[in-house]
Parts: structure tokens; sequence; C-alpha cells
């Protein structure tokens, strides 16, 4: 797959489908996103989210601190 392919694969997560994809609670994701790690939260209805580019990379970000592969 090219870049372009993985554009067109992006899609919302919605707050509570973050949470649990980094293993933290709602409010720990609200925090990160406050603390400017993560990007501002798109804005869906009465629900809010982020593209799942951006879950991805912010944990890819945090394994290469770790010194994960």
């Amino acid at each position: 797959m090219n870049s372009d392919d993985d554009k067109k694969m992006d899609r919302v997560m919605r707050l509570p489908e973050i949470a649990v994809a980094l293993g933290v609670c709602v409010r720990s994701v609200r925090r990160t996103v406050d603390r400017h790690e993560l990007p501002p939260m798109l804005r869906i209805g009465r629900s809010v989210g982020l593209m799942q580019s951006e879950v991805e990379a912010y944990l890819e970000r945090m394994r290469k601190e770790r010194g994960c592969q």
C-alpha cells in the first residue's frame, strides 16, 4: 500500500475507542490532548474524536521514546 491508500482508509476514532486503544481512561485521553501531545479533538455531532492515523502516530512516538520497536 502507498500513502494515498493509507489516507483513504483513515477514519475517525471516537473518544471511548481512543481510550481503549491507548489503554487509559477517557479523562486521560483528554489530559493528553490538553498537554498538546495529541492534536485537538474533532467534533462529530455531539461526539469528539481523532483520526486513526493521529492515534497511531502518537502510539509510535511513545514506543520510540521508550526504546520499543
